[in-house]
């Protein structure tokens, strides 16, 4: 099998465990047919520990070309073979970054609403895309999400993120989020630059 079909194959993986996840939010049964469930996910387990080594790809990817998203192909946040990850694009709007994410119930935080930590995670790596698309790669060293209202699960959000002062070891990104022209939340982050 191609590389490009088994990644293909493994993106259906990763699809089938992020639905799983997304299901066992909201379970509800017996005991006796959750046991049956638990039994049913340990032996498809089994069979996914037999298959463990070498990832199929890079967990850093650096031939990701114009699409920001293969860059961590794995990654919790963005990485679209990880089942964690939500559902997004991720696109260069000239010098800018742009998703589009719709939140699961996996990423709820208080009813209805995604977990500031999850916002605060995707923020993080959505500003590291913007310093990678700049040419300006580097390591958080800090990290600021101001929240104005609750993000809604289940809607297209859009995140932009952009660099705000660019230095020789230090570079300032920014993003926001919103809710169609509503903002929801915006997010400061201080990188240092690999030299």
């Amino acid at each position: 099998m191609s590389a490009n079909t088994a990644s293909a194959q493994l993106l259906r993986v990763t699809q089938a465990l992020q639905e799983t996840l997304e299901l066992s939010i909201d379970l509800n049964a017996d005991a006796e047919r959750l046991a049956e469930l638990a039994s049913q996910l340990e032996t498809v387990n089994e069979q996914l520990s037999a298959h463990q080594g070498e990832k199929i790809m890079p967990y850093f990817n650096m031939e990701y070309g114009d699409q920001l998203r293969e860059a961590l192909p794995y990654g919790p946040a963005t990485g679209r073979y990880n089942a964690y990850s939500p559902d997004m694009d991720v696109r260069n709007n000239g010098d800018r970054v742009v998703s589009d994410i719709r939140f699961g119930k996996r990423h709820e935080g208080p009813p209805n609403s995604v977990h500031g930590g999850i916002t605060s995670l995707v923020f993080d790596q959505l500003l590291a895309f913007a310093c990678l698309r700049n040419n300006t790669p580097g390591y958080t060293a800090s990290l600021q999400v101001s929240y104005r209202k609750p993000l809604p699960l289940h809607k297209a959000l859009r995140f932009e993120t952009w660099l705000e002062d660019c230095g020789e070891r230090k570079v300032i990104a920014r993003g926001e989020c919103r809710d169609g022209d509503e903002l929801l939340a915006t997010s400061e982050g201080l990188f240092i630059r690999i030299i």
